[in-house]
């Protein structure tokens, strides 16, 4: 992460890495964990989570009032870093950790944050989030899944879809119409939704390569306790939108995925193709390189400025586009090189096809980040 850095990697820190790296290799499990996407893989991904909160590596940066460790974002950059070096296991309380616990910590009541905090860090309750929906995914404000306040209670019909781990979640974060239909982003409302309750069903959805690690959830006269609002009545877009910007803080652990990629594919070309495609291949490799090291530099210099008091910007969406389109060229670099079928075995890193396909929907459509960098830093006319 010195990459770009404007500080230099104080010495707590760097201790820091060094008993994690020492720990990573300790305890990171043998031959990996089961998939993720079936109840037993599931189950196996929640007991390591409960493993890293009980060694002190889950909520590294949150105060300890909350059970996290109280440290910085550069602890947390560490950390990103080292795992994914270490290629450790999905984290299924990576919404939570990021940027749900974050926002509820910013506007949850103090009864809100003792009830749902720490169960998060222990992965005893495991969270989704409700924004999209069949008629509104990068348009948030466009959202239809209803809620009308009875009493002390809030009744929502509605439907939310591309739920991640919605099969195994326990809770949804919702954002829900609570304010006149067509009212954009007026009249929205944050709601704790418990999945396992009456009136909600919850229904993996099948995808192209075979898992289930999505779902849509249906939601008929749920009725929510109104202490289960987060924020204010009808105050929900600032609630969301600073869920989002926590969501789109830097990651640096995307540069280290994309470096194991593209070593991975430059492995391949050298182990088994003829020297003339090597040659041919080289100008392509490198430029991928070149590109690859802007993304780590620029990461670098998010986290030192955040970490000096920036606020973070808009120029997460060129960032988005940015390691997507490194990782989406990756995988079609690979597949020209080495044909359809390397792609169809799916076992090194740059054929991961699919997820690089999703990139261009994930976190707000390649479209919508294109229209932000355009409207707020070019300052292009609408």
């Amino acid at each position: 992460m010195s990459a770009g850095m404007r500080v230099a990697m104080p010495p707590a820190h760097q201790e820091f890495r060094r008993r994690l790296r020492a720990w990573l290799a300790d305890n990171l499990p043998a031959g990996g964990l089961p998939d993720v996407d079936t109840d037993d893989g599931f189950r196996a991904h929640q007991a390591w989570e409960r493993t890293l909160h009980d060694a002190g590596y889950a909520g590294i940066s949150w105060p300890v009032a909350h059970g996290g460790g109280g440290g910085d974002l550069l602890h947390e950059a560490v950390f990103a870093e080292e795992y994914e070096r270490a290629r450790g296991p999905v984290r299924i309380t990576r919404p939570s950790l990021r940027f749900l616990g974050p926002t509820l910590m910013r506007f949850g009541s103090p009864a809100q944050q003792q009830r749902w905090l720490v169960r998060m860090l222990r992965a005893e309750d495991i969270w989704s989030q409700g924004f999209s929906e069949p008629e509104a995914g990068s348009d948030l404000a466009g959202l239809r899944t209803r809620a009308e306040l009875r009493g002390e209670v809030y009744v929502v019909d509605g439907q939310k879809t591309w739920t991640t781990h919605g099969r195994f979640s326990d809770w949804m974060f919702a954002l829900v119409r609570t304010g006149a239909p067509g009212g954009r982003h007026r009249g929205l409302t944050c709601l704790a939704i418990d999945l396992r309750g009456p009136g909600v069903t919850v229904r993996p959805v099948g995808q192209a390569h075979g898992r289930t690690g999505f779902a849509e959830v249906f939601l008929t006269g749920v009725e929510v306790p109104a202490d289960q609002r987060i924020g204010g009545h009808d105050e929900g877009w600032a609630v969301a939108m600073t869920l989002l910007s926590f969501e789109r803080g830097p990651d640096t652990g995307g540069p280290v995925r994309s470096r194991q990629r593209l070593a991975a594919l430059a492995g391949d070309v050298a182990a088994d193709l003829p020297p003339a495609q090597v040659a041919a291949a080289a100008g392509e490799l490198g430029t991928a390189a070149a590109r690859l090291y802007a993304y780590r530099a620029h990461t670098a210099r998010r986290v030192a400025g955040q970490w000096e008091g920036e606020p973070g910007g808009v120029e997460s969406s060129v960032v988005k586009l940015y390691s997507t389109g490194l990782d989406r060229d990756l995988v079609e670099l690979g597949s020209e090189l080495f044909g359809d079928l390397r792609l169809a075995e799916g076992t090194p890193e740059y054929v991961d096809f699919w997820h690089s396909r999703a990139g261009r929907i994930y976190g707000g459509t390649a479209e919508i980040q294109r229209n932000i960098v355009a409207d707020r830093i070019l300052g292009l006319p609408r």
